[in-house]
C-alpha cells in the first residue's frame, strides 16, 4: 500500500519489524490501533525507465520499455502486508474475503500445483504461515477493503499503488532488476520447498524496501493493458 504525502499507497507491513533501530527521515508509519503499526518509507519523484530492454535477462515480451515521470513522492508500505496485518482487518472490520465467500474457495498449494479448492482461503493457503508471513489468497477487491480499512483507522489516504509506482519502489536505486531479481530467486533457493517467507528474511532494496520482488504477487491499481513506447507522466 502506499500514502503520497498525506496519502499512502501500497504494500503493507509488519509491527513487529518496528523497533529495530530508529526511523530514517524517508520513514513513516500509520498506527492501525491494537498494535498495528505499518512503517512505510518514502519514494521520491523521479523519472525511470518503465519495463526492460530485449536483451535484459528474463525479459517478458509485454515489458515494453519507456521513460515514466513520477511527478511526486509517495510512501510505500515497507514490508508486504502480513497474515497479522490482514487478520487485524478483518476481526476489526468483520470482514469475509471473496474466497471465504464463495463455493469454490480460492488457490492453494496441494502438495504438487495451486489448485482451486473451497478449504483454501488466506487463512489456509495449503502450507504453513505465521503472522509474519505475507497474506496470500486475497482478491483485488480485499484489498481495496484491506486500504479503506487502513485510511479510516488512520486518517491518511491509503491506496493501491499504480504499476509504475511498485516498479519504481522495486527498482530501488538500481537501473535494472539485478539485486531485485537476484533477491526474488533467492527465496526459492534457500529453505527449500513451496510457500512463503516471513517479510523482513532477506535484504532490502536501495529504498529500504523488503520483499518486494519474488515472495508474493502483488495488486496494483492499473488494470492490464498493452503500453506503447511513448514516454508517460504519472500513467
Amino acid at each position: 500500500m502506499a500514502f503520497r504525502k498525506r496519502s499512502f499507497v501500497g504494500f503493507l507491513a509488519a509491527t513487529s519489524w518496528l523497533g529495530l533501530g530508529q526511523a530514517r527521515a524517508d520513514e513513516r508509519s500509520l498506527e492501525l490501533g491494537k498494535g498495528v503499526v505499518l512503517p512505510f518509507v518514502e519514494v521520491p519523484a523521479g523519472t525511470f525507465r518503465q519495463g526492460s530492454p530485449a536483451d535484459e535477462t528474463g525479459r517478458e515480451d509485454d515489458e515494453v520499455l519507456r521513460e515514466v515521470t513520477l511527478t511526486r513522492a509517495y510512501y510505500l508500505s515497507k514490508y508486504p502486508i502480513t497474515v497479522g496485518d490482514f487478520s487485524a482487518f478483518v476481526n476489526d472490520a468483520h470482514y469475509r474475503t471473496e474466497a471465504e465467500k464463495g463455493d469454490s474457495g480460492g488457490f492453494g498449494w496441494d502438495g504438487k500445483a495451486l489448485v482451486q479448492k473451497p478449504e483454501y482461503t488466506w487463512k489456509n493457503p495449503g502450507f504453513p504461515q505465521t503472522n509474519q508471513h505475507p497474506v496470500v489468497i486475497v482478491t483485488y477487491d480485499d484489498a481495496l477493503a484491506f486500504a479503506r480499512w487502513a485510511e479510516q483507522k488512520s486518517g491518511e489516504h491509503v491506496r493501491l499503488p499504480t504499476e509504475a509506482e511498485l516498479e519504481r519502489a522495486a527498482r530501488g536505486t538500481e537501473t535494472k532488476f539485478g539485486t531485485s531479481l537476484a533477491e526474488g530467486l533467492g527465496f526459492f533457493k534457500t529453505n527449500a520447498g513451496n510457500g512463503t517467507r516471513p517479510v523482513g528474511e532477506k535484504p532490502a532494496n536501495g529504498l529500504g524496501l523488503f520483499g518486494i520482488v519474488g515472495n508474493v504477487n502483488q495488486w496494483t491499481s492499473d488494470f492490464y493493458a498493452p503500453r506503447t513506447t511513448n514516454e508517460a507522466i504519472d500513467p
